[in-house]
């Protein structure tokens, strides 16, 4: 019995082309499914055992793209403490302005603003999802392609 492979090929590129671009595709979406699942992992975790303290923006950064992201001084067992927002478009909040800071009380200079956390939450899973569906898709047709 003689069995026949159905092969899809698309004029002028190679089959090792092709599974050198779903090797990629499944190498990187892993990479940023792996990263974000850690960063998610951290934030929860900065969620439900961290300690929250009140805090004041002191100022704003410019990274490249023309976004901003403000830094923030807050105290903790008698020290100070600065955290770094993610950037925006548009400051999350103005010079003076009062802000919520979650810090892990056995190391107060891990922290994030509280406001960053629920959205940090939420961007980490759909991304994860998204890249965990794309590594999948890549799998099969690298698997399909032998």
């Amino acid at each position: 019995m003689h069995h026949e492979r159905f092969a899809l090929t698309i004029p002028g590129v190679s089959l090792l082309a092709v599974r050198i671009i779903l090797f990629v595709l499944l190498f990187s979406s892993f990479l940023v499914l792996v990263t974000n699942l850690y960063a998610l992992r951290k934030a929860k975790r900065l969620e439900s055992e961290g300690v929250k303290g009140s805090g004041e923006c002191v100022n704003h950064y410019w990274p490249q793209g023309g976004y901003v992201g403000v830094i923030c001084a807050y105290s903790a067992g008698g020290d100070e403490y600065t955290v770094r927002s993610s950037r925006y478009s548009t400051a999350p909040a103005e010079i003076g302005d009062p802000v919520e800071v979650i810090y892990r009380p056995s190391d107060p200079g891990r922290s994030m603003l509280a406001f960053e956390v629920q959205s940090r939450v939420g961007f980490d899973v759909a991304l994860s999802s998204v890249m965990g569906v794309l590594g999948v898709g890549a799998l099969v047709g690298l698997l399909l392609t032998f």
